[in-house]
């Protein structure tokens, strides 16, 4: 017997080989020999240096530190605000996550006391990166409590010692000159949502007497004009949302991104909430029906960054980053714990306030259990050490996670309590489907790793993240 001691690691048979992956993310391709001597203690330390497979005696710290670094973002405090302004918009998106309501109705909008009460609570957050993000339902038909918030946070960062960047996210079809102005004074970057072609995208995302499509292409030139015009860098981000009718046109989509020279893709599966779910047998599809679609659309991908140009899928981009910098991108909703409260707060239109937007989002369909306070009586410290809060930690936990625990992807991967509670009544169950969307895109990921590939494994290193 070797003299040392197996750490704790996960495998799996991954085609002609076991893929074996530790807490921290080291990962090696064994063949069956080697598999079985490592478990023995009989393979040659050499062969596997610096993997912590094993260790001697007391000698744990290094992995320890390994450890405590890939969970950075947990000492920090939460830094993204998803801020809504109002609850009404003026498309009506078959896929819509938010319950939008009549847009006519300013009833549903948030005033100015609320704004102020949130921006007090924003400002207590201790970390000093902080992101306000304005989203759900359209926020530019709010625009003035918008600027309000701007103008308030846009004061204080240099007495508070801190860095506050704020996004829109918005459908752009209201967006007028002097909306565009205040935005780009104020360093708000713009992110809409764009699902492919005309016919698909009026499909989805519906105006009711307006060509949703060609309004949204107008307004896109007219923003990037303005920073052309401007010398501003800045360019609008865009969001996919797959739905049945996309699967069979991941190049025509792609395409139409690359046509408008986006730099990127967020290649997602639908969310089961609202609207989402009722529509599920008209927009749905199964696990296996979107790995398929993931799978052709990042080999298109990876064959235009061969011969052609830079552009990152979102998805690979944050799992990469895990696999090859063993480092937690700042994207929230990839992490264990879950991103709620620690890293994300949502922020109601009435004032009230919940663990994230996914909390948000069950709170429109009568489900009140991710709220965690209001803007008028809540403290940020409230927030931090309210029960909801430490349960959602318990309960998006990978290392401790019923399945999750035993699954070697489980240090790269994530739970999501809330579509637990949607889909299968209950935190602590993990919901199939998306457990299997996860595993299989990491499958994907892990089969151009194994390949040894260098030129895929050079544009995964260097371009992807």
């Amino acid at each position: 017997m070797k003299n040392y001691k197996l750490m704790h690691f996960n495998f799996k048979k991954f085609e002609d080989k076991y893929l074996i992956i530790n807490d921290v993310g080291d990962y090696d391709f064994l063949e069956k020999k080697d598999f079985q001597l490592l478990l023995d203690k009989n393979l040659d330390k050499e062969s596997l240096l610096n993997k912590f497979y094993f260790y001697e005696y007391k000698d744990l710290e290094p992995i320890i530190k390994k450890y405590r670094k890939s969970k950075w973002y947990l000492e920090k405090g939460t830094s993204l605000f998803v801020v809504v302004l109002t609850n009404r918009c003026n498309q009506n998106c078959i896929y819509c996550q938010a319950s939008r309501k009549c847009w006519e109705d300013k009833k549903l909008d948030m005033n100015y006391n609320t704004a102020q009460r949130t921006v007090d609570l924003i400002l207590q957050s201790p970390n000093k990166n902080i992101t306000i993000e304005f989203q759900w339902w359209e926020p530019l038909l709010n625009f003035e409590v918008l600027k309000f918030i701007v103008e308030k946070v846009r004061l204080v960062p240099w007495k508070l010692d801190k860095s506050i960047d704020i996004n829109v996210v918005s459908n752009i079809l209201l967006l007028e000159k002097w909306m565009l102005d205040f935005l780009i004074k104020n360093d708000v970057k713009i992110c809409t949502s764009l699902d492919w072609d005309r016919y698909l995208h009026n499909k989805n995302r519906p105006v009711k007497n307006e060509d949703a499509y060609n309004k949204l292409m107008e307004k896109l030139k007219f923003i990037n004009d303005e920073y052309k015009d401007m010398n501003i860098r800045n360019k609008v981000n865009a969001i996919q949302t797959t739905t049945k009718m996309s699967l069979d046109q991941y190049k025509q989509i792609i395409d139409t991104y690359i046509s408008l020279w986006l730099n990127s893709i967020y290649l997602r599966p639908l969310n089961p909430f609202w609207f989402a779910e009722k529509l599920s047998e008209i927009i749905g599809y199964s696990s296996a029906d979107f790995l398929s679609f993931y799978e052709k659309a990042l080999t298109y991908i990876i064959e235009i960054n061969k011969w052609w140009k830079l552009f990152i899928e979102g998805t690979a981009q944050i799992y990469l980053s895990k696999i090859f910098q063993r480092y937690d991108m700042n994207h929230m909703e990839i992490r264990s714990p879950c991103w709620a409260v620690i890293w994300q707060v949502a922020i109601n239109y009435d004032w009230n306030i919940y663990t994230c937007d996914e909390g948000r989002m069950m709170a429109e369909t009568g489900c009140d259990l991710f709220k965690i306070g209001n803007v008028n009586d809540s403290l940020y410290k409230d927030l931090y050490q309210n029960d909801v809060t430490k349960i959602m930690c318990m309960s998006s936990c990978t290392e401790a996670f019923p399945r999750c625990y035993q699954c070697p992807y489980s240090c790269f991967c994530w739970i999501c309590p809330i579509v637990n509670k949607s889909q299968e009544g209950d935190i602590f169950k993990n919901n199939a489907n998306r457990c299997l969307i996860n595993e299989g895109i990491l499958d994907i990921l892990f089969k151009y790793v194994k390949s040894g590939d260098k030129e895929v494994l050079d544009i995964f290193k260097k371009r992807i993240w």
